[in-house]
């Protein structure tokens, strides 16, 4: 079911009620959904990820614990030093 936030304001025991006993409520303003109601046992809840689960999707770089440059520069409020080539 489909109601505009208006009508949601006007009779939101009615939809609270419908809702819990199953029925899922959309919510519009200007015919864009801004929210659901649902019953509570249909909660989203974020997947939990076994540890390890992603052990060879991703490797970190052996220079993860290096400074860096730039950063330091900005961060300590200094100009960062430009690598210069070699005179030729």
């Amino acid at each position: 079911m489909t109601i505009n936030l208006t009508e949601a304001k006007a009779h939101l025991g009615q939809y609270v009620a419908k809702a819990s006993a199953g029925e899922i409520i959309t919510i519009c303003e200007r015919n864009k959904p801004l929210a659901e109601l649902h019953p509570a046992h249909l909660s989203f809840r974020p997947r939990k990820l076994k540890m390890g689960s992603l052990k060879s999707q991703f490797q970190v770089p052996d220079d993860f614990n290096e400074p860096v440059p730039e950063f330091e520069a900005a961060f300590y409020g200094q100009r960062p030093q430009r690598k210069t080539r070699p005179a030729k």
